[in-house]
């Protein structure tokens, strides 16, 4: 299986249901040259700990799985009656 879709589904299937409980979500937005993009919405997009606490949660998890170290990119996608 492509790298890719094996970061897809370690994000799609164990991180973002964890996220989803308090409000947020989470979705894969793409891999690209050791980047992992995501889109934070909800409460993950309004919240100060999505940047460094998820932003670390994520790159210890994938990269234990694949004994790699990559590199994290979530892009805020905030309501405009949030802001």
């Amino acid at each position: 299986m492509e790298l890719a879709k094996q970061i897809e589904d370690i994000i799609m299937n164990e991180i973002r249901p964890k996220t989803r409980v308090d409000g947020g979500d989470i979705i894969f937005e793409g891999f690209k040259d050791g980047t992992i993009t995501l889109g934070a919405y909800g409460d993950c997009a309004a919240c100060q700990c999505c940047d460094p606490e998820l932003n670390h949660w994520i790159k210890e998890r994938v990269s234990k799985r694949f004994d790699m170290d990559f590199s994290v990119k979530i892009n805020k996608h905030i309501p405009y009656y949030a802001r």
